[in-house]
């Protein structure tokens, strides 16, 4: 039998920001077109309101800053830790990321679409009605997170993990699910049929939920 190359990502695991073991401190007023800002550790900033394509932040961290609609387009992230950040009504149009982590951070109405997300883990996170329509997902994790009302359509989240995550309401019309793990959250309300749930894993009782909402008559005797 052959044996698991050492780089094989076992089911629902995602790969960790690889961060520096020091990190320059920063303080940023503002973001300025097509700038890099790399192995920095930025802290308690208010970015709010900022418009910038092309900006990059690369091996860095984030923590308790303020991103409440910032319009980036184009934005690329490598290798980035955000801690308890605020980036709700945010606009990333067309992103691309690698290594993502956000952590107990408030995304409400974010909207990150149409681009490429690899390796992204969310965890606590408040981000009910999040625009995440249109991307690729390779190796998503959401842990505990507000998902209700956001909107997936379009989105490749093959083989994505939804662990204890609120999904009710959620859009997931023309997404692709296959492999997806659904089984710990909540899902009531959410906007998907047979070709969106297609592979996708799901536990009893959501089966039966699933069924009646598409009409089948079940019946437990």
């Amino acid at each position: 039998m052959p044996t698991k190359s050492a780089t094989t990502k076992i089911t629902g695991e995602v790969a960790p920001p690889r961060l520096p073991k020091r990190l320059a401190p920063a303080v940023l007023e503002s973001l300025d077109e097509q700038a890099v800002y790399k192995d920095l550790l930025i802290v308690e900033c208010d970015l709010s309101d900022q418009r910038a394509e092309f900006v990059t932040f690369e091996t860095s961290q984030l923590k308790n800053t303020i991103l409440q609609r910032a319009t980036l387009r184009m934005l690329r992230l490598a290798d980035v830790r955000f801690e308890a950040c605020d980036l709700a009504e945010a606009v990333w149009e067309r992103v691309s990321a690698s290594r993502v982590e956000l952590n107990g951070c408030r995304l409400i109405g974010l909207q990150a679409t149409g681009g490429r997300i690899e390796d992204l883990l969310m965890r606590g996170c408040n981000a009910s009605h999040v625009q995440l329509w249109g991307n690729l997902f390779k190796g998503a994790r959401f842990e505990s997170c507000n998902l209700s009302e956001a909107n997936f359509q379009g989105a490749d989240l093959t083989g994505a993990v939804f662990d204890k995550c609120d999904l009710r309401g959620a859009h997931f019309a023309d997404a692709k699910l296959a492999g997806a793990d659904l089984r710990s959250s909540e899902i009531d309300g959410a906007r998907a049929g047979l070709k969106e749930l297609q592979g996708a894993i799901v536990n009893p009782a959501q089966a039966i939920t699933i069924a009646r909402a598409l009409g089948v008559d079940v019946r437990m005797e």
